[in-house]
């Protein structure tokens, strides 16, 4: 993947995350579920320059229903808090194929190479 087409992928797959997890999220404040349980989640990241740490980071924040709370460049490690942590895995799932790897193409370390 090219950097230009890396950047129009990252963006368009982040103004789809913004529309699907806001509908969530608004159907979940309108009919709360009483078995939801927020909470933080561990996020580990592949090698990225900090600005693309910085990106990552933003680009869950924005995203309805969870945010960024901390950012670990050392451990490679982010912390986020979801509205609803029964659905962890695939929000990880989610951040790796949706965000992360775009994100990587442009702002990778040599260590990713």
């Amino acid at each position: 993947m090219t950097r230009p087409v890396a950047a129009i992928t990252l963006a368009l797959r982040f103004f789809l995350a913004v529309i699907r997890s806001g509908v969530q999220t608004t159907f979940t404040i309108l009919r709360p579920d009483p078995g939801m349980t927020p909470g933080f989640i561990d996020y580990e990241f592949e090698p990225m320059t900090e600005i693309g740490a910085t990106l990552l980071g933003s680009l869950i924040t924005l995203t309805p229903g969870t945010t960024t709370v901390d950012i670990d460049m050392e451990a490679r490690r982010l912390l986020v808090h979801l509205l609803d942590t029964r659905g962890a895995d695939s929000a990880r799932a989610e951040i790796r194929s949706e965000f992360e790897k775009p994100i990587r193409v442009l702002f990778g370390t040599e260590q990713a190479a």
